[in-house]
């Protein structure tokens, strides 16, 4: 299996954007993907026009099984420099849970935000007609990709829905989880409040006691993979990078191969179209 993980493309209508998305895409259909993951922000302020095209955009991938998230920037009214994050609370009620009864049940008794909630009910309906459920899963025999939806947090029913769909993957399926928001810190960028999930530590120890071999998430806009353990499973998390440029790296998006017993993370330049290396290694042990 062959996935692209794209992310962050910040579309505002511009000229340059529309030409380096145009770009990314060809660069990614080139890498006959046999799905696509993409981890929000497609827009740089959740408006029609600006998810319209990144629509179209993707339509370019034809029939290729695509699973398209949102971002902060696609659910909530936003302005400002790409990179610019909204504070999140730093509430935690997972640790209980997870001390007590890791991974069995998921009855957080967490307090879910309002209906009205800024941005939330309007948004969220223009992205789910262009692009599908706010929370998309890809159950394949061999692969199994779960999401959860980070904006403006991330809630209990979120994850209680992901952790069922988690468990429902087929027996020897390699199973991924995808959000917005980061879960680990990237080398050489520095954390702004609200890049990482206020319940990363938490959602960690979850994706491990569930078996999950891989997490993909954007937001931080460097591509980088991280593998962490605990007891005999080993998780890899990986970070894509962005469309648009930071003023460090080119644009990039990540692109990942599982073959047999071997995970490869390669970070693919959208401008040259060369890889690096990320992360190889053998997937987690057999379930």
């Amino acid at each position: 299996m062959r996935l692209v993980h794209l992310s962050d493309f910040h579309f505002d209508g511009s000229a340059e954007l529309r030409a380096a998305l145009d770009r990314l895409v060809d660069v990614a259909i080139a890498a006959d993907p046999d799905l696509v993951v993409v981890t929000g922000d497609l827009s740089a302020g959740g408006r029609p026009t600006e998810l319209d095209a990144v629509a179209t955009a993707l339509d370019r991938f034809g029939p290729i099984p695509r699973v398209v998230l949102p971002g902060n920037r696609d659910l909530v009214q936003s302005a400002g420099p790409p990179g610019e994050a909204r504070t999140l609370p730093p509430d935690s009620d997972l640790d209980y849970f997870l001390a007590l009864e890791p991974a069995l049940a998921v009855g957080f008794g967490f307090d879910e935000a309002a209906d009205g909630e800024a941005g939330a009910p309007d948004l969220a309906t223009a992205f789910e007609r262009r692009f599908g459920p706010l929370e998309p899963t890809f159950a394949g025999q061999s692969l199994h990709v779960v999401t959860v939806n980070s904006t403006p947090r991330l809630r209990s029913a979120s994850l209680e829905r992901a952790a069922g769909r988690i468990r429902r993957a087929q027996a020897g399926a390699f199973r991924v989880l995808a959000l917005h928001h980061g879960l680990l810190p990237v080398p050489g960028r520095k954390l702004r409040d609200g890049d990482l999930s206020h319940r990363a530590g938490d959602v960690l120890a979850l994706l491990v006691d569930l078996e999950v071999d891989l997490a993909l998430h954007g937001h931080i806009h460097r591509a980088h993979a991280w593998e962490i353990a605990a007891g005999n499973h080993r998780l890899v998390v990986s970070s894509a990078g962005a469309l648009v440029n930071d003023g460090r790296r080119d644009a990039s998006f990540n692109e990942i191969v599982i073959e047999g017993g071997r995970l490869e993370v390669w970070r693919r330049s959208v401008a040259t179209g060369r890889s690096t290396l990320l992360y190889e290694g053998d997937r987690s042990p057999a379930r």
